[in-house]
């Protein structure tokens, strides 16, 4: 239960860091997406409830500060998880560092097609377009974020992976002693 708390709290205050300050910043940095993220780690991780959660909480807040209208979001980091997940299961069998960096870019692609359509249907229903344009920028939008996305995605499990490292000598030292504590 705490667990969940945490979960639900961490996604609650990354959406709003992302909507309120990161998508104010220049390239690099207002691409980043901690729902993205999240969801990619947790499939990379086989924790598909860490990666369900964290995209109906972050789903819904993003929602609250978009401008495509209740459920967009939700249903676009849905359709990620979704189509992340099956890409992972049957076509990045292999967990190493290129297929984490295609899943976190997946992840991006399927957000940003899933985020255009839904903006497509409202401009058949009479709408003016958010998303789509025929600018450079808007064209190569997703390309971006799947390449800032698959990095951080990477950055982050080389901290994991030297955090454990580093601390694994240090909680678990007494593993490799002969005297047995009982």
């Amino acid at each position: 239960m705490l667990r969940a708390l945490i979960v639900i709290a961490l996604a609650f205050a990354t959406a709003v860091f992302q909507a309120s300050f990161l998508s104010h910043l220049p390239f690099p940095l207002s691409t980043i997406s901690f729902p993205m993220l999240a969801v990619a780690y947790g499939i990379a991780h086989d924790r598909p409830l860490l990666a369900v959660g964290w995209a109906l909480v972050a789903g819904a807040t993003l929602d609250l500060h978009g401008m495509l209208g209740f459920g967009s979001e939700i249903t676009a980091l849905f359709a990620a998880f979704f189509g992340a997940r099956f890409l992972f299961l049957r076509v990045l069998t292999n967990a190493g560092a290129s297929a984490r960096f295609l899943l976190a870019a997946a992840v991006a692609i399927v957000h940003w097609f899933t985020l255009a359509a839904i903006d497509g249907a409202r401009v058949i229903f009479g709408a003016v377009p958010i998303i789509v344009d025929l600018s450079a920028a808007s064209i190569l939008a997703p390309l971006r974020q799947a390449l800032v996305n698959g990095l951080l995605l990477l950055l982050v499990f080389a901290i994991e992976s030297a955090a454990r490292r580093r601390f694994s000598r240090t909680f678990l030292s007494h593993a490799s002693s002969p005297h047995a504590f009982s």
